[in-house]
């Protein structure tokens, strides 16, 4: 690991190259040919892109593994670099187990990063050098698949809560208060999404809770009451949580999410200048995850003439 002030020092400095408001309305404002051109000339791609030959998805998963790649070697805590990472950490093992039950790998669901301890371990079940919490929620899913067929729903169910309790771990282990804050307003958003999207499915109580994740802060109950009320919104209003929707927004899952990560982007925004603090290093990688949230955004809704959608789906420009 570096010191922090190396780490936050170099973030500043990439953070320094992230689109500025001004250049994600103009990509909102082109039409797709046009806002791949602008990309390339902001560096995307290494000006190697064009309309005719751009793959949202595969572009968007590659430049991600390069922030991968810098959380892992420029972190300043090794706790820290573990909840940044995780979600791919976690995506990947799904993937691998999957491919291993099914015999069907699955290239495009996995990131490149440095898992092959975790891909292998999966490939032979052998999960003893693996995270305690992943190991543990694959020895669970091999128990329960030997008596019933395998069901994919179930192994996204179980190792994502493995990784919320890996995640949970690593941050009461650095000891940072802002992690846990923010490791919790994760598995919140997660709850209070899952009830939203349940109640948008029409999907029994008992489902929805067999999604619950332990770790947050709103307890289960309350997330089966933000299904069942007729005014969710009303059910969060003494929570940190209550301006994510209003009455009538309910039912807006992507206005939502944009609210969320402004949320998750705001726990950072005290100490952003505190070059001895996590703050720095974090809010550029989360900054600029969400940079490729909205540029896939941006052009995904271009490229499909959906370009009233897209405002709706964003974190606020500024």
């Amino acid at each position: 690991m570096v010191t922090k002030i190396y780490a936050n020092s170099v973030a500043k400095y990439n953070e320094g190259k992230l689109l500025d408001a001004e250049k994600l309305r103009r990509l909102i404002d082109a039409e797709f040919s046009d806002a791949v051109k602008m990309l390339c000339d902001y560096g995307y791609g290494g000006g190697a892109l064009d309309e005719k030959s751009y793959d949202i998805d595969a572009f968007i998963s590659a430049e991600t593994a390069k922030l991968i790649e810098y959380a892992a070697t420029d972190s300043p805590s090794a706790e820290l670099t573990r909840v940044l990472t995780n979600r791919f950490l976690y995506g990947n093992a799904k993937a691998y187990y999957k491919a291993r039950i099914t015999d069907r790998p699955n290239p495009a669901a996995v990131y490149a990063m440095a898992d092959a301890d975790v891909r292998q371990g999966i490939e032979k079940a052998e999960y003893a050098a693996l995270p305690p919490a992943m190991t543990e929620a694959l020895a669970a899913l091999d128990a329960e698949f030997s008596e019933k067929p395998a069901d994919p729903k179930r192994i996204d169910i179980v190792l994502t809560r493995a990784m919320y309790a890996d995640s949970v771990a690593a941050a009461k282990k650095s000891g940072n208060k802002a992690l846990k804050a923010f490791v919790a307003g994760q598995i919140d958003a997660a709850n209070i999404l899952s009830a939203l999207r349940a109640r948008a499915l029409r999907m029994r109580e008992a489902a929805l809770r067999a999604l619950w994740i332990a770790g947050g802060t709103v307890d289960e109950d309350t997330t089966a009451a933000v299904f069942a009320a007729e005014d969710p919104a009303a059910v969060l209003a003494d929570t940190p949580y209550g301006d994510w929707f209003s009455s009538d927004e309910a039912a807006n899952l992507p206005q939502t999410e944009a609210r969320i990560d402004d949320y998750l982007f705001e726990i950072w925004a005290a100490e952003r200048e505190n070059m001895l603090s996590f703050s720095p290093f974090v809010s550029y990688f989360t900054a600029q995850l969400a940079e490729y949230k909205t540029v896939k955004t941006i052009l995904t809704c271009l490229k499909y003439n959906a370009r009233d959608e897209i405002r709706s789906r964003l974190r606020r420009l500024g």
